[in-house]
């Protein structure tokens, strides 16, 4: 929901007395109040000290909004102020608070003189609540924002003469009065008309152009002015434009185009623009995502280059920078045919099979184009790489011409509309100087050898290839009012029969400074080289050996891996690089686990240290932390979740230098704890009503399916659990006993409410499994596996409950699977069911949702997955990012989790439970080497033999107290286990290793078949 959420989260008011009813009120940290201003106006002041947040200016209006068609209305006020751009907000919330309407203005100046705002019923949004009608009914107050955006800092927003005018609703449009001439067409709509465009479908191209406004037919305004264009339809934006008479100028001899208005709902923004014109033009113009279909795309970039990274499409677009352009690849065959994504088959795969360089293949029966990426240097000043290698595979000679296009659109589709709004990318200027094309006066791509032809033109000339291959020759630099300019590099090649010619580029995605055009192909070749030989060294710290049937496993975690470091800005770990391009901590947790059971600890450390620079002074942890500061909007699961972090990095690592500079912040977090659960523990919680919430922490929006309203989220619970347990490790382990022992009565009286918590819960409900919040009643699978892992209380908490939860579970995805239950979405955070299912003991089911999750890889071979995942593979839909680094996460330690965990009530590492039955048959076996755990570094490997099996297990640094336990997996006969001359009993189907053992011998003792695992295919 972001920040300014005043209506929504309890905010720290400041002591400052009202102004014409408005009073000021501010997130954590940030300073606010109102004063009188000039003229009668009310001024909100405010500091954001270095934070994110909001300031809010908030006064009681209640208001009866109409519903009569006939009755319309105007919110008006005139505005000023000074300060940065940021987030300018106006609210109405109704009488609970929970429902908000806005009108959001992201990085908007305030003007320093008064200017008026008109506020429009259409201008008005839902922005969140419980409302399943989300009409404007009735409000009963209003807000005035001033949420930190670009800048931050401090200013003042002033408001005077705030009101409401209701005014009669437009009837029914009469029917526009058209006058045309040679070269003229003039419209009176009898009424004022609003629009945000035109439509014109020309019969022939009419070169120069004007489109004129006026109110009385007599005094008239230019809207827009066109030059050289050309025929067939024209979009024109004219935003929030509004008039009585239009009219249209052009020269002589031409015929008058059919001319259409586009109002706000048909054209909310540019994209609208441009998809009405891909369905105008050739298949293959534009991208599919203009087309209506749902495309995906890969990461391109280095390690912590985050925001400075790059994207490629499934067909082969390549965006240079986040928001920015994109480079098109087309082939025209020497018999004139032209071959792009729309016409030919399209295979995706990563280098070595896991190497985080997307490539791809176009196949078509006259050639085969092979598109390759890669990034290098530093994460400040990164490079994106690119190759094109053109392949005949045909008898003769033939030559070809590669279309290298510069399009004024992103890779990251037009209905992803978080943090980075996908679609249009301003292209306002292009040059072609010193070898390389100049985009907006910034480097750009630079070729690997003279094209034999470079050519722009502006939006206003067409956007089809066809005219862009008639453009002018770009000789200087081209400017284009719209932003919408297109350049083109023609590469003419001849291929003799089964040859390959190669062509690439390079372009800056950091700073200009590193904008190096290349020498020569050779070059671009060993920076390929290069980069795939540092990716591979980085992504095989920890050495696998799995069956031919588990590799994409393994290759998958290994690329996930990769994504976590490329999504991270710096030492900032973030979920990705577009949508979620900030830093939660949340997310951050689970990365840090495992970063750190992959080698990743300096990577991990480096988020830990910085995330800690940004705690509160009251010791919250903020959800989440960007280029604008700490967010101060309440997540409590960001407490414990930070104490995790601190904890994960001494267990691997075993630090005192890193707990001694944490143990202050550490104090004041579980502090913030203590402060926040004793809220739940008073006598308003022990009613019958409420008693099911007695001893949790408040609730709060931390769970994505609860941002209508903050919710009593067992989530959180769980997470406070967690960081209460790592609490009392830390304090112990720097000699603090007293305080461990405090926290420690703290942590065992917490744990008890829970249980009971959730047992009561389960009775008000009439359910059998744990729900998701108490104040709702759900079922949340994915949400409780945190009782599992990391919480690792399954011995605490009802056994009943979470064993009915995860049958539930597995009866809905088989469901889900087999199309018994139609579904429309899901994210892969259900990775972690996987985990949840191996420490229940349910290794065949885990094994089946892993084949369910690793079907949705999207490109398959490109080893990833978005946020969400729809059934329909071309539906467009908002995906999050792709890759969710979060998600990749997931995967990792779900994966890991099949070959160790530690299971903390008996402090065990165990060993096998995940292992697939079929594994045992495979002649290599299933070797771990470097696998970091809280008992150090584990190597150990299964081999075949003649009789059975050999079992080698290297030392641990710190064993545990509880032992090695092997799992044996399937339900076929447990093989004969021998230590030396020692003979081992299976208790169950797990085996207690003797300490010190380094190998086992496995005879198998017979082949009863093994009983049939569950399916969950499609």
């Amino acid at each position: 929901m972001g920040a300014g959420i005043a209506l929504v989260v309890a905010a720290a008011a400041q002591a400052a007395p009202a102004v014409d009813g408005w009073t000021a009120s501010a997130s954590d940290q940030v300073r606010a109040s109102v004063r009188a201003g000039p003229k009668g106006s009310a001024c909100l002041h405010y500091d954001f000290a270095g934070v994110s947040g909001y300031a809010v200016m908030r006064r009681a209006w209640p208001q009866q909004w109409p519903q009569d068609a006939s009755r319309t209305f105007e919110i008006r006020a005139h505005v000023h102020g000074t300060g940065g751009r940021n987030d300018l907000q106006f609210k109405l919330a109704d009488a609970s608070g929970d429902n908000v309407w806005w009108v959001n203005r992201p990085d908007t100046q305030p003007p320093a003189a008064p200017k008026a705002m008109v506020i429009k019923p259409r201008h008005i949004e839902f922005a969140w609540g419980t409302r399943t009608d989300r009409r404007l009914l009735d409000t009963a107050e209003a807000e005035w924002v001033v949420s930190a955006g670009r800048d931050g800092g401090r200013g003042t927003l002033c408001v005077a003469g705030f009101s409401r005018v209701d005014l009669p609703a437009p009837g029914p449009a009469p029917q526009p009065v058209v006058q045309q001439g040679d070269g003229r067409l003039q419209i009176d709509f009898g009424q004022p008309r609003e629009f945000n465009g035109l439509a014109l479908q020309w019969p022939a191209a009419p070169g120069d152009y004007r489109v004129e406004a006026s109110a009385d037919g007599l005094r008239w305004q230019t809207l827009r002015e066109l030059k050289g264009s050309g025929t067939g339809l024209h979009t024109l934006w004219l935003p929030e434009s509004e008039t009585r008479h239009l009219r249209l100028r052009w020269p002589p001899g031409i015929g008058a185009p059919t001319w259409s208005l586009r109002n706000a709902q048909a054209w909310p923004n540019r994209n609208a623009l441009l998809a009405e014109q891909a369905r105008a033009l050739l298949r293959g113009d534009l991208p599919r995502a203009f087309h209506g279909e749902q495309n995906y795309w890969a990461l391109v970039g280095v390690d912590g280059g985050g925001e400075r990274s790059g994207l490629v499409s499934e067909d082969g677009a390549i965006e240079v920078g986040r928001g920015g352009y994109s480079i098109e690849p087309t082939v025209l065959l020497d018999d004139g045919t032209r071959l792009d994504a729309s016409n030919v088959e399209i295979h995706h795969h990563l280098p070595q099979g896991h190497l985080p360089m997307p490539a791809l293949q176009w196949r078509h029966p006259a050639l085969r184009l092979d598109i390759e990426t890669a990034a290098d240097g530093t994460a400040r000043q990164p490079t994106l790489l690119a190759r094109y290698r053109l392949h005949n595979p045909g008898p003769a000679e033939r030559t070809v011409q590669l279309w290298l296009a510069l399009r004024p659109w992103q890779v990251n589709p037009p209905q992803q509309f978080l943090t980075t709004p996908g679609g249009e990318s301003r292209v306002a200027s292009l040059a072609w100087r010193a070898g390389r094309l100049w985009v907006n006066g910034a480097a750009g791509p630079a070729p690997t050898q003279a094209p034999q032809a470079v050519q722009a033109a502006p939006f206003d000339q067409g956007l089809s290839l066809q005219a862009l291959g008639a453009a002018a020759a770009l000789r200087s630099t081209l400017t284009d009012p719209e932003g919408l300019a297109s350049a083109l590099m023609r590469f003419d090649v001849t291929l003799p029969a089964g040859a390959t010619r190669t062509v690439g580029w390079t372009a800056p995605l950091g700073a200009a400074t590193n904008a190096r055009p290349i020498a020569s192909m050779r070059d671009l070749d060993a920076r390929f080289d290069a980069a795939a030989a540092r990716w591979h060294e980085r992504l095989n710290r920890v050495r696998l050996a799995l069956p031919p049937d588990a590799q994409p496993l393994a290759d998958t975690l290994r690329t996930s891996l990769a994504h976590m470091l490329m999504s991270r800005d710096g030492p900032r770990l973030q979920p990705g690089t577009r949508s979620y391009a900030r830093s939660w901590v949340r997310d951050g947790a689970m990365m840090v686990a495992a970063l750190l059971r992959m080698g990743e600890r300096d990577a991990a450390q480096a988020f830990v240290d910085w995330y800690a620079g940004h705690v509160f002074a009251s010791g919250k942890v903020p959800c989440c932390v960007d280029r604008r500061g700490a967010d101060p909007v309440v997540e409590n699961d960001s407490h414990g979740q930070y104490l995790y972090a601190v904890a994960e990095l001494w267990r691997h690592t075993h630090d005192h230098a890193l707990l001694q500079r944490h143990w202050p912040t550490v104090r004041r977090v579980t502090g913030w704890i203590e402060q926040q659960r004793q809220q739940t523990r008073g006598a308003g919680f022990r009613t019958p009503e409420r008693a099911h919430l007695f001893g949790l922490m408040p609730p709060s929006i931390s769970h994505e399916g609860y941002a209508d309203k903050a919710a009593y989220s067992y989530w959180d619970d769980f997470w406070t659990l967690r960081g209460l347990k790592d609490a009392v490790l830390i304090a112990r382990a720097l000699g603090e006993t007293g305080r461990a022992a405090a926290w420690a009565r703290g942590r065992d009286e917490f744990e008890h409410e829970l249980a009971a918590s959730l047992q009561a819960s389960a009775r008000r409900y009439g359910v059998p499994y744990a729900v998701g919040a108490a104040d709702r009643g759900d079922f949340d699978a994915t949400s409780t596996t945190m009782a599992l892992n990391p919480a690792q209380a399954q011995a605490a908490l009802p056994a009943g409950l979470l064993e009915a939860t995860f049958e539930q579970y597995w009866q809905q995805a088989d469901d889900r699977a087999q199309g018994r239950t139609p579904w429309k979405d899901y994210t892969p955070y259900e990775w972690r069911t996987v985990g949840a299912l191996l420490r229940l003991g349910q290794a065949e089911r885990a094994h089946a949702m892993t084949r369910f999750f690793m079907a949705d890889r999207r490109p398959a071979g490109w080893n990833q997955w978005a946020e969400v995942v729809l059934p329909a593979y071309r539906e467009p839909r908002f995906l999050g990012d792709m890759p969710h680094a979060w998600v990749s996460s997931d995967h990792i330690r779900s994966v890991l989790d099949m070959l160790a965990f530690e299971r903390e009530p008996d402090d065990t590492l165990v060993i096998g439970a995940g292992w697939a039955a079929g594994w045992l048959r495979h002649p290599g076996g299933v070797a771990v080497s470097g696998l970091s755990t809280a008992h150090g570094d584990l190597t150990y490997r299964l081999a075949p033999t003649a009789a059975g099996w050999t079992f080698d297990l290297s030392p641990l640094a710190r064993p545990p107290t509880g032992g090695v336990r092997l799992v044996w997996p399937g339900t076929g006969p447990l093989p004969q286990a021998d230590a030396g001359e020692t003979a081992l009993r299976w208790a169950g189907r797990e085996l207690r290793l003797p300490d010190g053992t380094r190998r086992l011998t496995l005879t198998n003792t017979g082949a009863r078949p093994e009983a049939p695992a569950p399916a969950l295919t499609r």
